[in-house]
């Protein structure tokens, strides 16, 4: 891919119903090397990884020029598309997002996530606004020469503030669309049939994150998501393992430490 422009189309081609983007969740440049080493097309930050490795909580604690030293990192390193977690965008107003959003263009990324809960999870911006933030990124990716892949979350199913959760995110769904946004994440829906009627009634790419109750992948390619997240649990897996060896360690346990088949230095070597 020769331009930031054809990666982000190629991105955007990745987003097809019927063929699932099974997109991991990375927070580092091993990650992501490690990542296109597997074969995958695309990788992706999540908030929650990003912040906790870098010592700070969720919730845009991570200071912005960081997050965007990352990013840079991780486009440097890899070839492949990168799309950022932004949570609500590390702005208070248009013109400040349009300005992160420039950052976020020249750090290399090509997508990003923008969600509609308030900081402080008690309801949803405005839906207006919210409409009015999805224009405002669109509107900067052109002027810009990089089409950013868009993808706006919704948050009903994950506030469960409201009765209908499902209409409400078919509601933002369709807003969404028509203000530019490439793809819809009602992040946290759980049900097979729910899934299947959000995907008919936005009628465009929708993303949904790996859960438990819905996690037979097939299934949701033959529903017609597009695309699968798995959020911040790969590095829930990693320190997973790092505390279950750490706790044996402290007993002089070494079962665990020496009862698995480890990475080679040689591969390795190769993601660097």
């Amino acid at each position: 891919m020769n331009t930031q422009s054809a990666k982000a189309d190629e991105f955007r081609r990745q987003h097809v119903a019927g063929k699932l983007l099974m997109l991991p969740n990375i927070w580092d440049v091993g990650g992501a090397r490690l990542m296109k080493e597997l074969g995958y097309p695309s990788v992706a930050t999540a908030s929650v990884a990003t912040a906790i490795t870098n010592g700070y909580r969720d919730g845009e604690q991570i200071p912005f020029d960081k997050l965007m030293l990352l990013v840079s990192a991780i486009t440097s390193a890899v070839d492949i598309p990168l799309t950022v977690d932004m949570e609500k965008g590390f702005a208070e107003n248009l013109t400040d997002l349009k300005d992160n959003i420039r950052r976020l263009i020249a750090a290399g990324a090509v997508g990003l996530n923008i969600e509609d809960s308030l900081h402080d999870r008690s309801g949803y911006y405005p839906l207006n606004a919210q409409c009015h933030k999805i224009e405002a990124i669109r509107e900067i990716g052109i002027q810009e020469g990089v089409p950013l892949v868009i993808n706006a979350r919704t948050d009903f199913f994950a506030l469960k503030t409201d009765p209908d959760p499902l209409g409400k995110s078919i509601e933002r769904g369709k807003a969404y669309k028509s203000a530019g946004a490439d793809c819809i994440y009602p992040i946290l829906i759980s049900d097979y049939e729910e899934i299947s009627r959000f995907v008919q009634a936005v009628d465009m790419p929708v993303n949904v994150n790996l859960l438990k109750p819905v996690a037979d992948l097939k299934r949701l390619e033959n529903d017609g998501v597009a695309r699968v997240s798995v959020g911040p649990q790969l590095l829930y897996h990693v320190l997973t393992t790092m505390k279950q060896i750490g706790e044996q360690l402290r007993q002089y346990d070494t079962t665990d430490f020496f009862g698995r088949n480890l990475v080679t230095r040689d591969f390795i070597d190769r993601l660097t």
